[in-house]
This record gives structure tokens, C-alpha cells and sequence, in this order.
């Protein structure tokens, strides 16, 4: 099984924006911490018989995705806050590296539309500049994208047949204003290759033309 990925056509233009300002360590840190915190989840879920367990185990995941944002924003030298939501009842994870701004969701397998929440909303609101009513400001390469970006760090949930213990995946997405689709939904893995590319290497003709006739010696 695989995550459908998004790849719209600015995929490459937003995963160059995020890296340029956010600090490489956070995407690393926020997926050790992620998965470390559904590793304790579903330890502690495990100890509750299964009526209290189906409702206990996707709070602690979100409780524990959450805590680990800060975690590795924190760590990043982020900015990093746990404002409450409106109306007060909870509170939310908020982390910002320059003008890009952060959130946590956990999405299950089979459905990876963020839910509609006020936060998740304010999170999203600035990513409208994206959209396709006022994308003809974006055109030409000379600056591809507006000044602020709204992200969610998502950890996508096993399938019910696998392990619970650690998340199917953790990506990196930028949604739509409106919460129905995303502009980019990666792997962090992918945002983590924009600090290192790799290094084309060029296998000299000499080499070459050895490779070759050798491959055509076996065939004989």
C-alpha cells in the first residue's frame, strides 16, 4: 500500500520555499518525535479493554503528534506556542519559522482531507494566494510565491490491519484554504532532499565503452 502523493505544478517552487526557511534538523526531529509518540500511545492504549481503547487510542495519538511539534520546533530554535482554540476547551500546537507557519494533524489511512477546525482555518487562510482565482499573480519565475505559507506536519495512521504502533507515514502539506484538498502533500522525506541534492555523477566514456564491451562478451 502507498499514500497517493500530491503534485500540483508548484510542487517544486513550495518544497524549495519551505526548506529555504525552515531548519533542516525540525523535519528531522518532528518525524523521530512523531513516531516515538505513537509508539507510547498505542503502549499506553494497549493497557485499556477494547470499548475504551477505540476512543483512547486517537487521543493519545493526537495528544502525543501535538507534543511532539513543539518538541521539534523547539529544538530547531522555532517559535512555538500552544494557543487555545475558539471557543476555549483545548489547545493547539503552533509553530512558525519566519513567516511559514506550522500545525499537527493525524488523518486515517483511507481519508487524508484535513478536518474542518477554526485553527486548522487560520492556519490555511494565508495559502488562498495559491489558489487557482488568484494564481495569475504568480506568473513568470521571478518571485513564485507570496511572502507566509500555512503547513500541517500530518501523520497518516496505519491501516487498521497493521501494526499501530508507528504512523504509515508523516508528510508535509500544504493546504487549501478551505481545507478540501492540498496544494503539496509529500513525504518529509522529500522536503528533507531539497537541503542535500544529489550530486549527478557522470560515468566517464572510457569506463563506459568497457561496461559495454564486457556486456558483449557475456552475450556471446
Amino acid at each position: 500500500m502507498s499514500l497517493q502523493v500530491i503534485r500540483r505544478p508548484l510542487k517544486d517552487d513550495l518544497i524549495q520555499y519551505i526548506a529555504a526557511r525552515t531548519p533542516a534538523i525540525f523535519f528531522q526531529r518532528v518525524v523521530e518525535e512523531i513516531e516515538a509518540g505513537h509508539s507510547d500511545a498505542h503502549r499506553h492504549a494497549v493497557t485499556f479493554d477494547d470499548p475504551e481503547r477505540f476512543r483512547v487510542h486517537p487521543q493519545l495519538q493526537h495528544y502525543r503528534s501535538s507534543a511532539a511539534l513543539r518538541k521539534a520546533a523547539d529544538h530547531a530554535g522555532m517559535i512555538v506556542a500552544a494557543p487555545h482554540t475558539e471557543p476555549k476547551g483545548e489547545r493547539f500546537s503552533l509553530v512558525a519559522s519566519g513567516e511559514i507557519r506550522f500545525g499537527q494533524i493525524c488523518v486515517p489511512f483511507n481519508n487524508r482531507t484535513p478536518r474542518q477546525a477554526k485553527h486548522r482555518q487560520m492556519i490555511a487562510a494565508v495559502n488562498d494566494r495559491l489558489e487557482p482565482a488568484n494564481r495569475d499573480l504568480f506568473t513568470g519565475n521571478a518571485e513564485p510565491l507570496p511572502d507566509g505559507l500555512g503547513c500541517l506536519i500530518v501523520a497518516v495512521k496505519p491501516h487498521k490491519r497493521e501494526p499501530q504502533s508507528v504512523p504509515f507515514g508523516v508528510m508535509v502539506g500544504v493546504p487549501y484554504s478551505n481545507l478540501t484538498d492540498w496544494h503539496l502533500f509529500v513525504p518529509v522525506s522529500d522536503v528533507m532532499a531539497a537541503y542535500h541534492p544529489e550530486e549527478k555523477i557522470e560515468v566517464p566514456d572510457l569506463a563506459f565503452a568497457t561496461l559495454k564491451r564486457r556486456m558483449g562478451e557475456s552475450e556471446k
